[in-house]
C-alpha cells in the first residue's frame, strides 16, 4: 500500500511515503528561493532534487496500479471499509485500532474523525478542509448497538424507566461528543441535565452551593465551552431549557450514549465498526525497538469474530496504534504486560437504583438540581436524570411519574444490609438519611459523662464549653450569610422524598487504581485510556470525565501526528507527550477524591449504623481530634461556599475548564 500525501506551503513541500506499512519515509523538501512570491502557495518552479523525489513517487503509484495495490489519496472519502464490508481473508492495517466499543472508546473514535470541530477553541472549522486521512477500527466485544431512535421507541413502546448505569458528564466531556451527538441527545430526552448543585454534611451546618452563574466567568474568557452556543445550530430554546444559565453538567444513561456515539460513527467510512470480536493475543513491539532508525513494527493483533453459532472465525490484523479502552479489567493492559497498577480499596460498597419521586405535595421534582449529603461512611447522591422536571420546561405541567437516580455508598455491610430489603424498606431509609437537613457541629469536646471521658473541673470546664460553644455558633452564623448573596445562591433546598423504586437495586465495590508512575499509559504503540488506567471513588462524578479527558488528549496528539506526516506510534514524541500529562491530571484527581473520602469519615458524633436503625448525627459526642477534624471540614466548606473565587474556581475545575493563565 503507498500512500502519497502533498501539502503546499508558502516555503516548503512535504511528500509523505509509506511502503508496506513498515518502512515510513518523511521528506520535507525546503524550496526557499525556488518558490515565487506571492503565489499564494502555488509551487512554480522546484529543485531538481525535489522534482526528481515527485516522480518516482509517481511512478511508484502507477506501478501499484498496474499490479492491482491499493492506493488512497489524503482526503479521499473512500478510505477505508465500511464494517459490512470488513473482510477477514485479507490482512488489514489500520493507523489505530481502538480495544472497547463502549462510552470512552466509541468518545475517542468520534474525536479521531472529527475534522471539523476545534475543541482547544471550541469554534469553528479545523485548519483543513479535507478529512483527515485515518484509517480507524472499533472493536467491541459485544453486539453493536442499536440505533438511537429505534432504542428511545423501543423504550416508549415498553414504557422503560431511567437505567441506573449512567454518568455525570461535566460540560468540557459534553462537548468532547460533538454538537450533532449532543444535539441528538438532547432532542431524544436522553440527558438529565442539572445547573444547580447541593452538598451538605450530616453532623454540621455547612452547605455548598454550585450555579450554572459560577461558570460564566470561564466561558466569557473562552476558558470553557459554552453548550448553549455549541447546540444553537442542533437543538431549540425549549429543548436546552434556561438559556441563561449555564449546565454544571448532565447525567446519560451508558446506552444512549453509546447508541448516538455509533450513529455518529457509522456515517464515516474511513472507520471499521467490528462487533463481537474477541481479541485473542496480541504482539507488540518492546521498548529496545523504540528509538532507532527504522520505527519499530506495528501491533499484531489476532481476534475471534462470532458467528451466529458461536463459531467463531479467527483473523489478524495489525495496526501504529493499540488504544486499550475496554474497561477496568482490561485484557489489552493485562496481555501486553508493561502497565504495572497500582491498587487499594476504599472498603465501601456503592448501592445505586433508580427511585420514583413521591409528587403528592410538589410537581417540582429534582428542578435541575444535584443533590448530595455526607454520612459518615460515605455520600448519598441524587441525580436528576432524562425526565426529571425543572421549573422552566413545559415538563412541570405533565403528571406522569417523576424519577432520579441513587448512589449511596456506604461500608460494605451496610451495603449488603440495604441490598437485602425490601423496596419500601430501602425507601424508608433513603428518606431517613437523605432527606434531613444541616445540624449543628457536635461539641469539639468528649462528654464527661461517658465510661471514660475527662473529669469535670467546674471553672475551666465551663470557659472551654463557652468557647466551644462560641466556635460552633459562629460556624452556623457563617452558613446563614451565604443564603442572601444572590437570588441565584438559594438557602437549604429539602431533597425530594423518593416514593418506590423502579427496576433493580445494584451493588458494587469501590476501589482506587491507578497506573504505576514506572509504567505509564503507554507502551510501544500501545496506550491506555479511561478505566483501563484508572478507577476511582464516584463522589466526586469524575470516573468518566477523567476517561473523557485522557481521550481528548491522545485524540489531539494523534491528530498533531497525522498533520506532521509522522507515525504516532512510531516515536516516543507523542506517546511521552501524552504519558508525562495524563499521570499528572489522574494522580491528581485520585488525590483530590481521597482527601474528600478522608476527610468526611472524621467526625464528632457516634456514627449510627443503618442495620441498627439509628440516626447517624444523635447517637453521642466523641470529642477529641476527629472533632477537631470535621469542625475544620465544615468551616472550610463553609469558608469556599462564602468566598465567590474560591467557590467558582472549584465550579471550574469540576466542569473540566482551562486554568487561567496570569501574565
Amino acid at each position: 500500500e503507498y500512500l502519497i500525501y502533498e501539502r503546499h506551503f508558502d516555503d516548503f513541500l512535504s511528500v509523505r511515503c509509506r511502503v508496506g506499512h513498515e518502512i515510513v519515509l518523511y521528506c520535507t523538501i525546503t524550496l526557499l528561493k525556488e518558490i515565487v512570491p506571492n503565489t499564494s502557495g502555488q509551487i512554480r518552479t522546484m529543485s531538481h532534487k525535489a522534482l526528481a523525489l515527485v516522480n518516482r513517487l509517481d511512478a511508484a503509484v502507477k506501478h501499484s496500479r498496474r499490479t492491482g495495490l491499493v492506493v488512497r489519496h489524503a482526503g479521499a472519502k473512500a478510505f477505508s471499509t465500511s464494517s459490512s464490508q470488513f473482510s477477514h481473508t485479507k490482512h488489514q492495517h489500520y493507523d489505530v485500532v481502538i480495544a472497547g466499543g463502549g462510552a470512552t472508546g466509541s468518545a475517542l473514535a468520534r474525536l479521531l474523525l472529527d475534522d471539523d470541530y476545534n475543541h482547544d477553541n471550541f469554534t469553528g472549522r479545523g485548519k483543513s478542509g479535507l478529512p483527515r486521512p485515518l484509517k480507524v477500527a472499533l472493536l467491541e466485544q459485544r453486539p453493536s448497538p442499536p440505533p438511537l431512535d429505534e432504542l428511545v421507541e423501543q423504550q416508549h413502546k415498553n414504557a422503560t424507566t431511567p437505567n441506573a448505569r449512567a454518568y455525570a458528564i461535566s460540560p468540557t466531556s459534553l462537548s468532547y461528543l460533538g454538537p450533532s451527538v449532543l444535539g441528538k441527545l438532547i432532542e431524544t430526552n436522553c440527558c438529565g441535565v442539572y445547573d444547580s448543585m447541593q452538598v451538605w454534611e450530616h453532623d454540621g451546618p455547612a452547605q455548598l452551593h454550585f450555579v450554572g452563574e459560577d461558570l460564566e466567568g470561564a466561558i466569557n474568557e473562552g476558558r470553557l465551552v459554552n453548550l448553549q452556543q455549541l447546540l444553537n445550530d442542533s437543538t431549540s430554546n425549549k429543548s436546552t431549557g434556561r438559556k441563561n444559565r449555564p449546565w454544571l453538567g448532565a447525567v446519560i444513561e451508558d446506552a444512549p450514549f453509546v447508541s448516538a456515539v455509533w450513529d455518529e460513527l457509522r456515517k464515516d467510512d474511513r472507520i471499521d465498526l467490528l462487533d463481537k470480536i474477541q481479541v485473542k493475543s496480541i504482539k507488540a513491539p518492546n521498548h529496545s525497538d523504540m528509538g532507532k532508525i527504522e520505527p519499530p513494527p506495528p501491533v499484531d493483533i489476532t481476534c475471534v469474530r462470532k458467528g451466529v453459532n458461536d463459531e467463531g472465525e479467527e483473523f489478524t490484523i495489525s495496526s501504529n496504534l493499540l488504544v486499550a479502552a475496554d474497561g477496568a479489567n482490561s485484557f489489552i493492559r493485562r496481555t501486553v504486560g508493561t502497565f504495572p497498577m497500582i491498587t487499594r480499596s476504599y472498603g465501601r460498597m456503592a448501592v445505586t437504583c433508580t427511585v420514583e419521586l413521591d409528587t403528592s405535595k410538589s410537581r417540582m421534582g429534582m428542578a435541575r438540581t444535584a443533590f448530595q449529603r455526607f454520612l459518615p461512611y460515605g455520600p448519598i447522591a441524587l441525580l436528576p436524570v432524562w425526565n426529571s422536571v425543572d421549573s422552566s420546561s413545559d415538563r412541570e405541567k405533565e403528571s406522569g411519574p417523576i424519577y432520579a437516580n441513587v448512589v449511596w455508598s456506604t461500608l460494605p455491610s451496610e451495603a449488603k444490609y440495604l441490598l437485602s430489603l425490601s423496596s419500601e424498606e430501602f425507601i424508608a431509609a433513603l428518606n431517613e438519611y437523605l432527606c434531613q437537613g444541616p445540624n449543628v457541629n457536635p461539641s469539639l469536646l468528649p462528654d464527661s459523662n461517658q465510661p471514660g471521658g475527662p473529669p469535670a473541673i467546674p471553672l475551666l470546664s465551663t470557659i472551654v464549653r463557652e468557647i466551644d460553644s462560641l466556635l460552633r455558633t459562629a460556624n452556623t452564623a457563617l452558613t446563614m450569610g451565604t443564603w442572601t448573596e444572590a437570588p441565584t445562591r438559594n438557602f437549604f433546598r429539602m431533597p425530594p422524598r423518593s416514593k418506590k423504586v423502579v427496576g433493580p437495586i445494584m451493588g458494587f465495590d469501590l476501589t482506587m487504581s491507578h497506573v504505576a508512575t514506572n509504567g505509564g499509559y503507554t507502551s510501544p504503540r500501545v496506550a491506555l485510556v479511561g478505566d483501563a488506567a484508572h478507577t476511582m471513588h464516584p463522589m466526586a462524578g469524575q470516573g468518566l470525565n477523567l476517561g473523557m479527558g485522557d481521550i481528548h488528549a491522545l485524540a489531539s496528539l494523534i491528530k498533531e501526528a497525522v498533520d506532521s506526516g509522522m507515525d504516532v506510534g512510531g516515536t516516543n514524541l507523542f506517546l511521552d507527550r501524552y504519558n508525562e500529562e495524563r499521570i499528572l491530571k489522574g494522580w491528581g484527581i485520585l488525590g483530590g477524591v481521597q482527601f474528600l473520602h478522608e476527610a468526611f469519615e472524621c467526625t464528632g458524633s457516634i456514627p449510627g449504623s443503618i442495620t441498627e436503625h439509628e440516626n447517624a448525627t444523635s447517637v453521642g459526642s466523641v470529642g477529641g481530634l476527629k472533632g477537631l477534624i470535621g469542625y475544620s471540614r465544615s468551616l472550610g466548606m463553609n469558608a469556599v461556599n462564602g468566598i465567590a473565587p474560591v467557590r467558582k474556581a472549584l465550579a471550574e475545575v469540576a466542569a473540566g475548564a482551562s486554568p487561567r493563565l496570569f501574565p
